[in-house]
């Protein structure tokens, strides 16, 4: 059985998500700073009526900086039952959609960061590079 992945980096790092978690890709976002919120809630944005908050996924997963510039893609996700406001985070640039067949799943090492809280839980490893595949439930569930 094959899974579809859509892959983003996120300050320099591959990351992945079951695609089918992801409503849209936006590009150069207009959205409201809301003051004296979380420091990971980067914003609101008006999306045809629906109101998005956005967050800061980096921040939330305490990836270090990277010289390049973040803001310029978002992914908003599909509204479910576990987290029903409507959600969306920036990300360096986006990568590829790709399929995943389950034998290529491995178990994040536990050198990685955020392994033992679970937010990354598993990982791809391609040709040339190494996807972190990201637990967005229990990322959101935090937030």
């Amino acid at each position: 059985m094959t899974e579809r992945v859509l892959t983003f980096y996120l300050s320099g790092s591959l990351c992945g998500i079951d695609i089918a978690v992801a409503k849209e890709i936006n590009k150069n976002v207009d959205y409201t700073p809301v003051p004296n919120s979380f420091d990971h809630v980067v914003g609101l944005l008006n999306l045809r009526g629906q109101i998005v908050t956005l967050v800061d996924l980096a921040q939330l997963l305490h990836f270090k900086e990277t010289s390049e510039k973040r803001k310029s893609h978002c992914i908003i996700l599909k509204k479910n039952a576990m987290h029903p406001d409507q959600v969306g985070f920036f990300i360096d640039k986006m990568g590829d959609v790709i399929d995943v067949a389950s034998d290529m799943y491995q178990t994040a090492p536990a050198n990685i960061g955020d392994v033992e809280d679970g937010f990354i839980n598993k990982v791809v490893k391609l040709k040339d590079e190494v996807v972190l595949m990201l637990n967005l439930s229990k990322i959101l569930k935090m937030e």
